[in-house]
């Protein structure tokens, strides 16, 4: 039988690397926003930033919820994987909802 070693090694991280993104994503939309020669003039706008937001919740919620089966239906058959899948998505949903708490106390650039 063959291991398929990335598509596992995608399904347990792939959770963090959404936070990842959507972590750098806004520091640079914020620089973007925030430098003198930015595509928008004046303090930030906080509707791309809460877009992108949202949609990285939406996606760790997802793949929380496709994991959600494994645990009802299974029991010592849950192998760490599985564990790892849906611990790393609740993982990532609290730090992408605690990096994005900046984002409603930011008024304007410094």
């Amino acid at each position: 039988m063959r291991e398929r070693f990335f598509r596992k090694l995608i399904r347990g991280t792939l959770p963090l690397l959404v936070w990842a993104a959507h972590f750098a994503g806004s520091y640079v939309l914020v620089a973007a926003q925030c430098s003198p020669a930015g595509f928008a003039p004046g303090s930030p706008h906080r509707l791309p930033l809460a877009l992108m937001t949202v949609v990285a919740l939406a996606i760790c919620a997802a793949l929380a919820w496709r994991t959600r089966h494994t645990f009802i239906r299974g029991g010592e058959e849950t192998a760490l994987l599985d564990w790892a899948a849906a611990l790393t998505a609740l993982l990532a949903f609290a730090g992408i909802a605690w990096t994005s708490v900046p984002l409603w106390f930011v008024e304007s650039c410094a």
